[in-house]
């Protein structure tokens, strides 16, 4: 029996094809990983700076680090790898437009913690003229997480990564067939709202399955296709970042099993 306190759902969400994702066990982080997502932080001498992100793409980078830690400058670091079989990128980056034009396909994909989500750029999300990638790009989605008192609201801003400093010259490659780019913002102000913070999805095709390589700076953002550090003189508590190591283990986890058969059964219902 699945023990998990699942978020409520509609009747009206009930009868939609893809509810059935829904009904199912949650898995959660496989035991292998337990011990690097739960144990102590690793050494900050391993993280990346935010000013040095580009580095993530190339070779000499391709570490196995999975961890979290607090930063010289007071910011949180966190760096982990999930292993989606039967998955492509293009499923990755397929999901993350899809699931922003109805609030149960946010939910799907976690329905312990998703409550619900949409973007606010419904008709480029739409746009058949654009990719996958470019129909995401500049568009901001609302994402509604459950929480012990009520849902928080949370905004996720997607980025063009040339405009972020990544060299797209080298996107599309066996190194990375995508990257997906994003300024993480709560809603509210300090203390209510946490410090903003930047997430790197890379994408890496293998046998079998696509590995989802992420590096998430807490407490730094992009704007104006700048470097732009969220809350200055403030230092991160380290359980404050490894909870975002956590949630993205554990997101990535929920998501893995469902992926490829809901990519074949709803890939062009928009």
């Amino acid at each position: 029996m699945d023990m998990i306190k699942k978020v409520p759902v509609s009747e009206a969400d009930q009868q939609k094809s893809y509810f059935k994702f829904y009904e199912r066990e949650l898995p959660g982080i496989a035991p292998e990983k337990r011990g690097k997502v739960f144990g102590p932080a690793m050494d900050p001498a391993k993280g990346i700076p935010f000013g040095e992100k580009a580095n993530i793409l190339k070779p000499e980078f391709q570490g196995d680090e999975i961890g979290f830690c607090v930063m010289p400058d007071g910011t949180g670091y966190v760096a982990d790898i999930n292993f989606l079989p039967g998955a492509t990128a293009e499923m990755v980056d397929w999901y993350y437009l899809w699931r922003g034009l109805d609030p149960l396909r946010f939910t799907i994909a976690d329905p312990a913690n998703n409550v619900g989500g949409h973007t606010m750029q419904t008709q480029k999300a739409l746009d058949e003229d654009l990719t996958i990638q470019e129909r995401l790009w500049d568009s901001t989605q609302t994402v509604l997480k459950a929480t012990p008192m009520a849902p928080k609201t949370t905004y996720l801003n997607f980025k063009y990564p040339g405009l972020c400093g990544f060299d797209m010259d080298l996107i599309g490659t066996d190194i990375c067939k995508s990257l997906i780019c994003i300024c993480h913002y709560d809603d509210g102000e300090p203390p209510v709202a946490g410090p903003d913070y930047f997430i790197c999805h890379q994408l890496v095709e293998k046998d079998g399955g696509v590995e989802v390589r992420t590096k998430i700076w807490h407490g730094w953002v992009m704007r104006y296709g700048k470097d732009y550090r969220s809350l200055a003189d403030f230092r991160m508590q380290p359980l404050e970042t490894k909870a975002l190591l956590i949630q993205n283990a554990e997101s990535w986890a929920r998501l893995a099993p469902i992926l490829p058969q809901l990519y074949a059964e709803e890939k062009d219902n928009f």
